[in-house]
């Protein structure tokens, strides 16, 4: 307009600047915003709880100390710096850390926030080789994972608080391709393909409950995760390597009475599920703006056997490769600077 003067963005008053940082979907979009000037440092909060998109996070350091993730805001991949590199291999989420090692054998683990740098060390577990993590990667409290003893089909579970000396360990006796496990609320849910899912606790080793482990069909892989304070167990089927060959088989396990059983869904209602190597995580639809619920994010290979990206969408069974996705190994996690 004629006679209109523009406003400098650095005029702005302080509570716009932070109403506008909480809808900016992406956590380094707000460190950006922070970057400014004072006047947006002192108005803008990393610690926010406004949306924070999960990131796909590539599952190393490269030799630049840099490691690529995958925005869902922007369907697109970036890097970020981490000088952490010594602790080079990601094995999972635990909390809002990243356990971390340097080899499958480690010399070296770690909870390591590679966003901010935060670690903290733990004491590496010893004679085994760790597959994964076994954490609710929403719980904080304890660090559970899950591996083998060398040259045996033995597996055991670890877990620790933060600041312990030692881990505590479980043992049970499977094939490791078979077995998936989770730690949630002091128990150890572990489900072996086809044959059984043991529940145990985690303090003293005791049997809780021994049932019968459903099948799917067509089966690629298995996770277990927790929605919304339900014990989920997914298991992925590709027919073939086609995109619209794809499904999932889910089970919810019934705890409401002492006989415990695994019971199949059709929906997951308002919940997006991510995917990890065993596990996973689900965010309510709500939290996620301008993403629907019934959904669920994975990796997987196309028919080149191309690393990609897919989102399947429970309600009308389709599933599509996401765009600009770098093509590699790695985890989904929810960026945090606290």
């Amino acid at each position: 307009m004629a006679g209109s003067k523009l406003c400098r963005w650095s005029s702005l008053p302080p509570d716009i600047i932070h109403l506008i940082s909480t809808k900016l979907p992406d956590l380094l979009d707000r460190v950006r915003v922070r970057a400014v000037c004072k006047t947006w440092r002192s108005s803008v909060s990393v610690s926010d709880p406004s949306p924070r998109f999960p990131w796909f996070l590539s599952d190393k350091v490269n030799w630049d100390g840099e490691i690529l993730y995958y925005s869902l805001s922007s369907k697109k991949t970036y890097k970020i710096h981490c000088q952490q590199q010594r602790l080079a291999y990601f094995l999972g989420t635990a909390g809002r850390f990243i356990f971390c090692c340097q080899n499958s054998y480690p010399d070296s683990v770690a909870l390591l926030n590679p966003l901010n740098g935060l670690e903290f060390s733990l004491p590496a577990p010893k004679d085994f080789e760790v597959l994964g993590v076994a954490s609710n990667p929403l719980q904080e409290d304890i660090v559970a994972v899950f591996g083998s003893e060398q040259c045996t089909y033995s597996m055991w579970m670890a877990f620790m608080r933060p600041g312990e000396e030692d881990w505590e360990i479980l043992s049970w006796w499977t094939h490791y391709k078979r077995g998936v496990c989770l730690y949630h609320e002091g128990l150890f849910y572990i489900n072996d393909y086809g044959v059984d899912t043991l529940i145990e606790d985690a303090m003293t080793g005791e049997l809780v409950a021994h049932i019968p482990s459903p099948k799917s069909c067509c089966l690629s892989s298995q996770h277990m995760l927790v929605a919304c304070g339900a014990i989920l167990l997914i298991f992925k089927n590709n027919a073939t390597d086609r995109l619209e060959d794809f499904g999932f088989d889910i089970y919810q396990l019934d705890e409401a009475s002492s006989n415990y059983q695994w019971v199949k869904i059709r929906s997951i209602g308002n919940q997006v599920l991510f995917l990890n190597y065993t596990g996973g995580f689900s965010v309510q639809d709500s939290v996620l703006p301008g993403f629907k619920g019934n959904c669920i994010y994975f990796p997987d290979y196309d028919s080149l056997s191309n690393r990609i990206l897919c989102r399947h969408d429970l309600e009308n069974g389709t599933t599509e490769a996401l765009p600009n996705f770098w093509g590699g190994r790695g985890t989904w996690i929810i960026p945090n600077l606290d």
